[in-house]
């Protein structure tokens, strides 16, 4: 009788599996097999060999899924910093996993990538430098790929750089449901769904509208629902009219398909249900339009009043009042600065917490030793004056994606020497 055992190669695991192999856990199996998520370490190996007494463990594999994928081009480690940012021995256990993630990623992909990271960012420094360590220094023969250099570039940004972007409404179809209702191994919990379908899956290998919508934009999106809709409507009215044996095999051959895209059109339809219920109700729209005004606004009194007149609102919930409020102390704030003062004044009586409040009161110090805020707002406020002076070329301007991340500039700058080559 054999078992497989999979392993994440952390410290804490591995040191649960070799307490299992010492405490006769695997006796009633004649062999078993190791699956390490990532390279082993030779002590490891070793204390594993000390600990199978029994010598029940016949094999030890490599299998590199150090990560968890979302798509064909996004994965996840599924860890956080959380808020700690100090130099402790925490936050550079969680750099480690960085490094055994995307190192995993790489040898899963075959890629030997030359590799570039952010100059002012010590993290992004060390974890450059320890995949590198990894793939051309201890590991060579295992990163060997027969690829010319140059062929795959692995950019290490720091996402502390760009604090603005999380903070602002999300207003693609991808980006919506994973900030409003979440997205966990591409399943999605519904609260307002209508049927006996509580959790629905999401993922663009197996669903076709949502892999050409993922990143529609909220109209454009409800268009093509409808489109959707219709076109599922023509094909029922069809399969309706049967009137022959021909019609009827015609039928069977293709009910398969029509059963899918049932499923398909049933699943979008609620989940944009869901999405305009909760948008309603947190009143997302108007919150948004007040944060697009903070960050991409020239108009400085406008964006204070559109905040102050937010958090006096009760039908603003706390969460939403408090990523405001955080958006205009990047923008605006400053030491002695009498509107900042104002806001936390009106952010204190929307009863949030202490560990929340203590956040905007060292806000501006977290994000002021380690970003430049002016250059962070600076192309935000060169777009905004060059619109407002060219006017309305191209129709009306979606005032709820004026904002543009920082990564997508850096995305388009990567061929340049923003950060060096190791």
């Amino acid at each position: 009788m054999a078992n497989t055992s999979y392993v994440s190669c952390t410290a804490q695991r591995a040191a649960r599996q070799i307490d299992k192999v010492g405490q006769e856990y695997y006796l009633e199996f004649f062999e078993c097999c190791a699956v390490f998520s990532h390279l082993v370490q030779e002590n490891l190996l070793q204390k594993i060999a000390a600990s199978d007494e029994y010598e029940v463990v016949q094999q030890v594999q490599e299998l590199y899924a150090s990560f968890v994928p979302v798509d064909p081009s996004l994965f996840s480690l599924e860890f956080s910093f959380g808020m700690n940012y100090s130099p402790s021995d925490k936050s550079l256990r969680a750099t480690d996993r960085v490094v055994e993630g995307i190192s995993s990623l790489l040898l899963s992909l075959k890629w030997k990538p030359a590799i570039r990271f952010q100059r002012s960012s010590s993290r992004c420094r060390r974890v450059a430098e320890e995949i590198h360590r990894l793939a051309y220094i201890q590991e060579p023969g295992l990163f060997d790929f027969r690829q010319k250099v140059g062929d795959y570039q692995l950019i290490v940004l720091d996402r502390m750089e760009d604090p603005v972007t999380p903070l602002l409404s999300q207003w693609t179809y991808q980006a919506m449901v994973h900030e409003i209702l979440g997205i966990k191994n591409n399943k999605v919990q519904l609260r307002h769904s209508l049927n006996d379908e509580k959790e629905i899956v999401l993922a663009s290998s197996d669903d076709s509208f949502y892999q050409e919508n993922m990143f529609s934009n909220y109209g454009d999106l409800g268009l093509a629902v409808k489109q959707l809709v219709d076109n599922f409507q023509a094909i029922s009215k069809i399969n309706k009219q049967i009137e022959s044996i021909d019609d009827m095999h015609r039928f069977i051959e293709s009910f398969p398909e029509f059963r899918h895209q049932s499923g398909s059109v049933a699943k979008h339809v609620n989940l944009i249900s869901e999405l305009s219920k909760i948008i309603n109700e947190k009143s997302l729209m108007t919150v948004s339009r007040a944060e697009q005004e903070v960050v991409c606004g020239s108009d400085r009194v406008l964006a204070f009043d559109l905040v102050m007149d937010l958090l006096a609102d009760n039908k603003i919930l706390p969460f939403e009042c408090l990523k405001l409020a955080l958006l205009f102390i990047l923008r605006y704030g400053g030491h002695g600065n009498k509107q900042v003062d104002e806001v936390m004044t009106a952010l204190t009586r929307r009863n949030l917490d202490q560990l929340s409040l203590n956040l905007v009161r060292n806000f501006g110090k977290i994000v002021g030793s380690t970003i430049n805020t002016e250059c962070l707002f600076w192309n935000q406020n060169f777009f905004s004056r060059a619109s407002k002076l060219v006017g309305d070329l191209k129709g009306a301007e979606n005032v709820f994606t004026q904002h543009q991340p920082l990564l997508l500039q850096a995305r388009r700058a990567y061929d340049r020497p923003l950060s060096r080559w190791i």
